[in-house]
């Protein structure tokens, strides 16, 4: 899904320096993120803050978690 190939993949990967991410691609990462791993809509404030690959695990996993209390 990423537009940048052969980078090795890190916490510190950034989407966009390191990976070569658009605003188009983060919305779609977003989507992918929220069907793929059956989440509801990630809120806007979240995601404009991920930066990083470690950022998007640790999103994915706060949103499971609090999920997984619902």
């Amino acid at each position: 899904m990423a537009p940048m190939t052969g980078v090795e993949l890190a916490d510190e990967t950034t989407l966009v320096a390191d990976l070569a991410y658009d605003s188009l691609r983060l919305i779609e990462l977003t989507l992918a993120l929220e069907q793929g791993f059956g989440l509801p809509e990630l809120p806007q404030e979240e995601t404009a803050m991920v930066t990083t690959l470690g950022d998007i695990v640790r999103m994915v996993a706060a949103a499971r978690r609090q999920e997984a209390a619902r």
